[in-house]
This record gives structure tokens, C-alpha cells and sequence, in this order.
């Protein structure tokens, strides 16, 4: 797991200065987090991985550091080194690990706010914790770019965007923790409760309010401290829940209004 410091795989910069005992650590840590893009997809079987220098660059890395890393995880079968074409992750076996087969299918099409809001807790508490811990500087570099655009559109008031913006961190979170299981189900509920999303999400106050809450929880992700992410994630979604809630009360108040002006 990488460190908060935001400066390379182990916090204490690139490596290029460092002892043949600290580079070693380093490439370890480095050899982790490709590993740990590997189990979340994030890198594809059989793909190439970027160019040397994008690829230290990515991890914030020195080359020397990176070559390492590469070489730990070619002995472990993890990536494939083909001279003169380049460095491939390998096709991976679940053997000498127990693996089950599990298949996830959310067939619910009608759900009470209350049911929804009650699951989200649960779920993304529990998620946000987990990835608080796992996390990698790709992943805070990631959330800092969805920050970015829901900033630029709650700047110009552009619901949709935000909206967008919205789904992409709260899926994000889930590839933070880089278990399979966990980011499914998180991809799983923040896609089927867009619409809740929406709700929420349709006032400048409540979209300055969820950045806010997605900005702490990004910094509580820098610093590794899942029960801080958990905590504020509690807040953002009682926040949300009551936005919801009471959005839809003042449709339902319209339409009353509106029904009972034609009788």
C-alpha cells in the first residue's frame, strides 16, 4: 500500500537517491501497487503497459525503481518481459489461491428512498473504509480529476455534469479498495440509485455540499485513515438523504397543488 505523503509509492520520493536496501523497499512497494492495479482490472490481461517513463511517471517512481519492480514481478510470473516489444501483464491463474464463483444481480426495480439510503450507508462506510487503506496515488490522482470537473460544473451550475462527475467518484471509491467483490457491488449501487443522485443534486447549495464532503473524503484518503473516510462518508449520505427527501416532498407538494387547482 502506498503512503499519504504523495510523493512516490513509499512517500520518501522517487528513489533515485536512495540506498540499495531503501530501493529495494521501494521496488517492493512499487511491485504492490501494479499488482494491485492488476486484481482491480484497472490493468487488462495481456495488455502492455505504458512506456517506461509514463509509467514511473504514473506511479511517481524513479526508473531505476520501476525496472526493479518489474523484475520482482516477472520472477513471479506477473508480467511478461518480451525483449525489444515491451512488458505485458501476464494471463493470470487462480492457481494456489481458493477462488468461488460469484455472480451479482440486482433485480429490485422498486425500492423505498428509505431502503436505498439505509443500503448506501452500509455499503460505501464499509467501502470508503477498505479503500482508504488500499488506495494507490493513481487512485488520488484519479479522485482529484473528478474533482475538478464537479467543481468546473457546480461553478456553472451544470447539474448534469455533477451528476456525472458524482457516479464517476462514488465508483472510483470502489476501485480504491482493489478487491473485485467489493468495487462490483459499489459499481452496482451507485449506477442504480443515479436517480436519487439526481434528486439530490439539483440545487447549487447541494452540489457545493457534496464537493465539500467528497473533497474531505479525498484528503482522509491521502492521509490512509479508513475510519475519517467512513465518518464522512456517514455525513455526506445523511446530508444526501435528506436533500432527497425533501426534493421529493415539494414535488409531491406541487403536484397536491396542482391536482387540487382542477377540481
Amino acid at each position: 500500500m502506498t503512503s499519504s505523503g504523495g510523493t512516490g509509492a513509499s512517500g520518501t520520493g522517487t528513489g533515485s537517491g536512495a540506498s540499495p536496501v531503501g530501493r529495494k523497499a521501494l521496488s517492493r512497494d512499487v511491485a504492490r501497487q501494479l499488482e494491485g492495479w492488476a486484481r482491480s482490472r484497472r490493468l487488462v490481461a495481456g495488455s502492455k503497459l505504458p512506456a517506461e517513463r509514463e509509467l514511473a511517471s504514473r506511479l511517481g517512481a524513479s526508473r531505476n525503481v520501476l525496472r526493479e519492480a518489474l523484475r520482482i514481478l516477472e520472477t513471479r510470473g506477473v508480467v511478461e518481459v518480451r525483449h525489444g516489444v515491451g512488458t505485458f501483464l501476464a494471463q493470470q491463474t487462480s492457481e494456489g489461491r481458493v477462488t468461488i464463483p460469484v455472480q451479482l444481480q440486482l433485480e429490485a426495480s422498486q425500492l423505498s428512498v428509505d431502503e436505498i439510503l439505509v443500503a448506501r450507508r452500509a455499503i460505501e462506510c464499509a467501502v470508503v473504509e477498505v479503500g482508504a487503506r488500499n488506495r494507490d496515488e493513481f487512485d488520488l490522482g484519479e479522485m482529484q480529476a473528478l474533482l475538478k470537473v464537479a467543481a468546473k460544473a457546480e461553478a456553472n451550475n451544470d447539474v448534469g455534469s455533477f451528476v456525472q462527475a458524482d457516479l464517476g467518484f462514488h465508483e472510483l471509491l470502489g476501485q480504491c479498495t482493489h478487491n473485485q467483490l467489493l468495487q462490483e457491488v459499489q459499481t452496482q449501487i451507485t449506477r442504480s440509485t443515479a436517480a436519487v443522485r439526481g434528486i439530490a443534486s439539483t440545487t447549487h447549495d447541494a452540489m457545493g455540499a457534496a464537493l465539500r464532503f467528497h473533497a474531505e473524503i479525498r484528503d482522509a484518503f491521502a492521509r490512509s485513515d479508513g475510519q475519517a473516510a467512513s465518518a464522512v462518508m456517514l455525513l455526506h449520505l445523511i446530508d444526501a438523504g435528506e436533500r432527497a427527501l425533501g426534493a421529493l416532498l415539494d414535488d409531491a407538494g406541487v403536484e397536491q397543488t396542482k391536482k387540487g387547482a382542477f377540481r
